[in-house]
């Protein structure tokens, strides 16, 4: 039996009692009531719930993972069905029943059904219009400050039936998933051409097929489906596991007229849709103590995307070199490289028209970790970055010096200090922080400044965690920092979170 609960209230969001716009006191509370191996019931969730099947192409809720230092491991998925949703995110979940069953021969059945309201942009020229207003967007930013965004707050609703069917056998996996959705408002994203083939309506759904198969070494993996427009999206890998080497490769398909709700397939794009693609992965175990890893995604996108008014395409290359001489050391440097085609404007003949331009983006990093004891860690990071185009060259340097410092079992701390020195946002350093659970951060750095964080965790007891977190953003150059309700004025940026964690 697992009790969840989750009480959260962005910065700016009053503390109010207001069941109209669905606001009990927090901003967003989602909760659950979870029971797991219970006879044939694997699991059972009553509340907030995710549902991850397959590759993501049909079906992927949650926290999805990107090309990152690993060459490998992100482009496979390994779907866990139906889990009880805990984070402070107010978007990419479900809301009301789910079950998994195991049946006998392998065979494995989950069932769900949901109905939540989300937030959407209504779109108010259709006001002579018969029925419900349209729906230009859904919105996933979670923020309720101002009276425009309690306006948006829950106006979307959605009532969603889907489950999938699997056989697990220790070679082989198979599994048949899918969901359809009903809408209480019409979807109209509009007539600019690069939303043309979103979803639209008042219904839509998807149906997958997908599996996996273990030969020895080798893997095989995929997924196929199915839009309601009757167009197919797909991907295809296999990978190579043996004693000195690991590879993978993985094409994609996602058509512009592929349009995935609840989709969160492996691409470059934060849906499975307009883009074709090829992934290459290589890791090498060059000697002991030494691993090499690399990989290049070559893609295209065959319809327009936003402010791109053509067809583009890309790549990406990254090489990490690591060394672990000790168990208490280890180093990495990787280099990193993207060019892809962006959108730009030029004048000709005293007429502004669009066009394309290639951009590149290349970064280096040297980051060193060292365990002095099982107590205190430090880890140092170097990273140069540079954004170029035919017109415009700029660079940028971060520096942070980090470590953690456990003085008791109960209590862990987290801190870094980095400074920050870019000529503007085009080259922006992304670095990876450490968050409360169930939360991720990688803020990102750009123009001159000081970034410092503390992180602290405490563990009286095995099923309570209390957790706080202090940051601070100086910069050099500014004398207000963000814009709108996020503005805030002089040279500083403060931010403090809490959370208690709580297992019943």
């Amino acid at each position: 039996l697992q009790l969840a609960l989750t009480l959260d209230k962005d910065p700016g969001e009053q503390f109010r009692w207001a069941p109209d716009t669905q606001t009990y006191g927090f901003d967003h509370v989602t909760g659950s009531l979870a029971l797991r191996d219970l006879g044939p019931v694997e699991t059972f969730v009553v509340g907030d719930f995710t549902a991850q099947f397959g590759q993501g192409i049909a079906l992927w809720q949650g926290l999805r993972f990107g090309k990152g230092r690993d060459p490998i491991a992100p482009a496979q998925k390994r779907g866990r069905g139906i889990r009880p949703y805990r984070s402070a995110s107010e978007t990419n979940f479900f809301r009301g029943l789910a079950g998994t069953i195991g049946l006998p021969g392998g065979w494995v059945l989950t069932a769900f059904a949901s109905r939540r309201h989300r937030d959407a942009s209504v779109d108010s020229s259709f006001a002579d219009a018969e029925g419900p207003l349209p729906v230009r967007t859904v919105s996933g930013s979670g923020r309720h400050r101002t009276p425009n965004e309690l306006a948006r707050k829950g106006t979307f609703g959605e009532t969603t039936v889907g489950g999938a069917l699997e056989y697990h056998r220790s070679t082989l996996q198979l599994g048949i998933t899918g969901y359809r959705a009903r809408f209480s408002r019409p979807l109209r994203p509009g007539n600019t051409p690069y939303r043309q083939f979103r979803v639209a309506g008042h219904s839509t759904s998807m149906l997958g097929a997908y599996g996996t198969a273990f030969l020895g070494d080798y893997t095989l993996f995929g997924e196929l489906a199915r839009s309601p427009r009757g167009t197919y999206g797909g991907l295809l890998g296999a990978s190579m596991d043996g004693d000195y080497a690991e590879a993978i490769m993985v094409g994609r398909r996602y058509p512009y007229d592929f349009a995935s709700f609840h989709g969160n397939a492996f691409g470059g794009g934060r849906r499975p849709q307009n883009e074709l693609g090829v992934y290459t992965g290589l890791q090498l175990r060059l000697a002991p103590n030494w691993t090499l890893g690399t990989y290049v995604d070559q893609y295209r996108a065959p319809w327009l995307r936003f402010a791109v008014p053509r067809p583009t395409t890309g790549w990406e290359a990254r090489g990490v070199l690591k060394y672990e001489p000790r168990p208490w050391l280890s180093s990495y440097l990787q280099a990193r490289v993207r060019s892809e085609e962006v959108g730009t404007e030029y004048q000709r003949g005293g007429r502004r028209l669009e066009g394309l331009q290639r951009e590149y983006r290349r970064s280096v990093r040297w980051h060193t970790e060292y365990s002095f004891s099982d107590a205190l860690t430090v880890r140092t990071r170097v990273e140069l970055s540079q954004h170029s185009t035919p017109q415009t060259d700029s660079q940028g340097f971060f520096l942070a010096q980090g470590l953690r410092w456990r003085p008791h079992p109960a209590i862990t701390t987290d801190a870094r200090i980095a400074v920050f020195d870019t000529d503007g946002f085009a080259a922006r350093i992304y670095a990876y922080e450490h968050d409360l659970r169930y939360s991720f951060s990688a803020p990102v750095f750009f123009d001159r400044g000081r970034r410092s964080y503390l992180l602290i965790r405490y563990n009286p007891f095995s099923s309570l965690t209390l957790e706080a977190k202090y940051g601070v953003t100086r910069y050099d150059n500014r004398t207000k920092i963000g814009s709108g309700l996020n503005r805030v004025d002089g040279t500083r940026r403060r931010e403090v979170r809490l959370q208690i964690h709580w297992t019943l």
